[in-house]
């Protein structure tokens, strides 16, 4: 006998159907309760709420967020990253994470038949620690009535709106702490995701130049913002002089600043680039500036041989396939820099409010450091491979449920610390200095 089977969904029915009427009348015959009406069929979906759904959602989330994020091309976790990324609480309980750094040998050795015995040298190690906290955010539909008269899809809009908020959250954080900002409480929400560092001293320049290149106060750092909007606005406005004064003191520092290293992806195998086993030569060890747009515009005004035009004629490593060069304004003296619109700005009104200065008092409710009135500070950023450190407990997450039963809320959260690298000096809990961030501050001149 030849079986011919139906395969279309009415052949399914149908056999289905066929099945049921079988069991109806042989059930009584075994000891089981005949099926009342029709079959019941389980089709498996992700429910509103579902975890499963949850989870890819997240996922789609987070990468978005990453995507539309400043940073997300400088963050990794090898040493030569910018910001050097741990996922160590991904996996493991804990609210701290611990980076270290080490402390290159100084000492001379020995030569033609020396003897080490009694001449060692000391491993030394510096560690700082991270700690990690909570961030979230969500949103709910007013009610049935409203969705029926908008076409928002509030789970297809709501993903992108609340990718887009991971991007600034994660963004706004990693900016404020390279500049030594503070965690954004004003709302009154307990917000502690950045680990909060006002540069040391030796890391910071209250300066700059005129148009012509000639550093304002004979060269020599003002002591504070205040004394520096006290000065001649025109002798202290950013240009390349004084970006390659900060340049030397970032050499010159100790520990010295490690370059970032940039390869050349056009000289690398493509199938070796995404294995991630070969990423091509050197192409540049270079140091990243993220500068105000301002600034940007004071550096295009310089005259004589700091011309926008040198700059522009030394830009040869932008066309470059590194998309760490992607968007970057010049190349300068082995320094990449970014118009960066995040950076700190800061204007005097006469007061002592947050907006008018950036180093804040122990309760973060006044600046000691205020500007004078009408005078607008840029902080520019000199930063060099780890200048920060950035650790995941866990990556963004998408919740749903409901609110009086029927109205959708959806809810994303995270669990990260970020911070500028400052390690405690070897055996102590004594914080040394920014390791590898310099600041800039400099006056600007705002557009009319």
């Amino acid at each position: 006998m030849n079986w011919i089977f139906d395969f279309s969904k009415q052949g399914t029915i149908d056999r289905a159907l066929e099945r049921q009427a079988f069991h109806n009348k042989f059930a009584p015959m075994l000891g089981f309760m005949p099926l009342m009406g029709r079959m019941y069929f389980v089709d498996t979906s992700f429910a509103f709420a579902d975890p499963r759904a949850q989870t890819i959602w997240s996922q789609a989330v987070f990468v978005y967020g990453l995507q539309n994020m400043f940073f997300t091309q400088m963050m990794g976790k090898d040493k030569n990253s910018l910001i050097h990324v741990n996922t160590k609480l991904l996996t493991a309980k804990g609210g701290t994470i611990i980076f270290e750094g080490r402390d290159p040998m100084s000492g001379t050795g020995v030569g033609d038949d020396g003897n080490t015995t009694g001449n060692e040298e000391r491993i030394r190690r510096r560690n700082m620690s991270l700690a990690v906290h909570e961030r979230a955010h969500s949103y709910v539909s007013a009610g049935k009535m409203s969705e029926q008269l908008t076409a928002t899809d509030i789970r297809e809009d709501g993903k992108e709106d609340l990718g887009e908020w991971i991007a600034e959250a994660l963004e706004n954080d990693i900016a404020v702490a390279a500049y030594g900002g503070y965690n954004e409480n004003s709302s009154g929400a307990d917000i502690q995701t950045i680990t909060e560092s006002y540069p040391t001293s030796d890391r910071i320049y209250y300066g700059g130049q005129d148009a012509a290149g000639a550093l304002g106060n004979s060269g020599v750092s003002y002591a504070t913002d205040l004394l520096l909007t006290g000065g001649t606005k025109a002798n202290n406005l950013a240009g390349t002089v004084i970006m390659e004064s900060i340049k030397r003191r970032c050499i010159a520092a100790r520990p010295k600043f490690r370059p970032v290293i940039i390869r050349n992806l056009s000289g690398a195998n493509p199938d070796d680039i995404r294995s991630g086993k070969f990423r091509g030569p050197v192409l540049a060890k270079i140091m990243i500036v993220l500068m105000d747009p301002l600034q940007i515009k004071a550096i295009k005004a310089e005259t004589g041989n700091n011309g926008y035009r040198a700059m522009v004629s030394a830009a040869q490593v932008r066309g470059n396939l590194n998309p760490i060069f992607t968007g970057a304004e010049f190349y300068w003296d082995g320094m990449l820099i970014f118009e960066y619109d995040r950076v700190g700005r800061r204007t005097g009104a006469g007061g002592t409010t947050l907006s008018e200065g950036f180093l804040l008092n122990a309760g973060r409710t006044a600046t000691t450091d205020p500007l004078a009135t009408g005078r607008t500070v840029a902080r520019a950023l000199f930063m060099g491979a780890q200048a920060m450190v950035f650790g995941w407990a866990q990556k963004p997450g998408w919740s749903e449920d409901f609110v009086d039963n029927n109205k959708p809320k959806v809810k994303v959260d995270m669990m990260y610390g970020v911070g500028s690298t400052i390690f405690n000096a070897h055996g102590t809990s004594t914080p040394g200095s920014t390791e590898a961030i310099y600041c800039l501050d400099t006056e600007v001149i705002v557009d009319a």
